[in-house]
């Protein structure tokens, strides 16, 4: 079962925020774990303190050090999953001088019925090119950008004509990511990807594109482009990260340097508009597919898709 939404971490996380915010040592000393394997790591590259008495007693030092700050508190996705929880936040640090946006990842556990940190990250984000020397594909919308752009080494007949397109992304990959580590993180994406092409293959489909956490794929045929969709979703290992999934059927235009067509946007917003561990299709792919086996239409949803006009109707994909 895919991990939940939990309001109760969301609610310590924050709590912990204005701890760090405030000073105050005694409600800090409450919400993080009394337990010796308790990590913190601070934004300099020696603040590593392990255990909480090394935790709180420099943090009690940095205090008299510290001008006064507001934590503004930008976003936060929370989970849990039995007797664990993890967080991703985003806050903007304002001092009188600075103005410093970082993010946060969070672990914690279930301690005699409270939930406690037991790991806490601090970063301040940099741009791809300042590490890798080159800028990354990041979002959806860098997705379907990259695409339309970049020259795509298929010939013009295999993607000419109505076709349906796949386009799957792991939510949240830049917080898992910074949770993961580099090496860690580039085992799941080598996974992730050898599952995408051996699926696609499988179902008749073509590798249109990939980048790390997000991929786009095509198919002559919409129930096999479902079929693959459900497929990816079963082969993915939702107790380490979520994908969503949006399909999308229509005209699509190959030229020499382009893919052209309003097919590749819309398909690119059905899959934003879908949660972690989902399928979401159109419901011109859905008039295609009819009946499969072992896969079902849930409710039809009426949604705002982003650079579209008008609302459009979605439907999520259910299966055994």
């Amino acid at each position: 079962m895919p991990a939940t939404r939990s309001p109760e971490i969301e609610s310590v996380t924050r709590r912990v925020l204005l701890a760090f915010e405030s000073g105050d040592m005694a409600a800090m000393a409450n919400l993080v774990s009394s337990d010796p394997s308790l990590r913190v790591l601070g934004f300099a590259l020696d603040e590593w303190w392990a255990g909480p008495e090394e935790f709180l007693t420099i943090r009690e030092t940095q205090i008299a050090e510290i001008p006064a700050l507001h934590i503004q508190i930008e976003r936060v996705d929370a989970f849990e999953d039995g007797a664990f929880g993890w967080a991703a936040i985003a806050t903007t640090v304002i001092t009188s001088e600075t103005k410093t946006p970082m993010k946060h990842t969070a672990v914690l556990r279930l301690e005699a019925g409270a939930w406690k940190v037991i790991l806490w990250n601090n970063s301040v984000p940099v741009t791809n090119s300042q590490i890798f020397g080159v800028e990354l594909t990041t979002t959806l919308d860098d997705l379907v950008t990259s695409i339309l752009k970049e020259h795509i080494p298929l010939s013009s007949a295999a993607l000419e004509g109505t076709m349906t397109l796949v386009f799957t992304d792991i939510v949240d990959s830049t917080g898992l990511a910074e949770a993961l580590g580099d090496t860690a993180w580039a085992e799941l994406i080598s996974r992730h990807e050898s599952t995408i092409r051996q699926v696609t293959a499988s179902q008749g489909g073509t590798v249109v594109k990939l980048l790390g956490d997000g991929s786009m794929l095509a198919f002559e045929s919409a129930r096999a482009a479902v079929r693959a969709a459900v497929d990816i979703q079963r082969a993915s290992d939702h107790g380490s990260f979520g994908v969503r999934i949006g399909v999308h059927t229509g005209e699509v235009i190959r030229t020499a340097d382009d893919l052209l067509g309003l097919t590749v946007n819309k398909a690119a917003r059905v899959a934003a508009a879908a949660d972690s561990g989902s399928i979401m299709i159109s419901s011109t792919t859905r008039d295609l597919v009819g009946s499969l086996e072992g896969i079902r239409m849930g409710e039809p949803k009426i949604v705002a898709l982003k650079g579209l006009s008008d609302t459009h109707q979605i439907v999520p994909i259910e299966w055994e």
